[in-house]
């Protein structure tokens, strides 16, 4: 476990209290995303338009949608593609993939 709180000092190295921070894997990149933006998507029974999309560090693709109409206090929502569905009636309009 890395430890943050102990200053990189040459006794505190030696001692081997401080520890390298743990380098990040790179980033995944996802090459094609279900939903484009602005694509009618349906959560929950509830009608959304996507406004944004990104991946995960494990590579899950996470849509940022703005729900149209009743949503219970909370208009804008993060959610993940497998809880999202194609809204059947603008299925045709816009393709599913980008």
């Amino acid at each position: 476990m890395m430890n943050v709180s102990v200053p990189a000092t040459p006794a505190n190295i030696a001692s081997g209290a401080w520890q390298p921070p743990v380098v990040l894997p790179h980033r995944v990149v996802v090459k094609r995303f279900k939903f484009p933006l602005g694509a009618r998507v349906v959560f929950g029974g509830m009608q959304a338009i996507v406004i944004g999309r990104d991946a995960s560090w494990c590579g899950r693709q996470l849509y940022r949608i703005h729900i149209a109409g009743e949503s219970y206090g909370r208009p804008f929502r993060l959610v993940s593609v497998p809880y999202l569905e194609r809204d059947p009636k603008y299925a045709g309009h816009r393709p599913a993939t980008n």
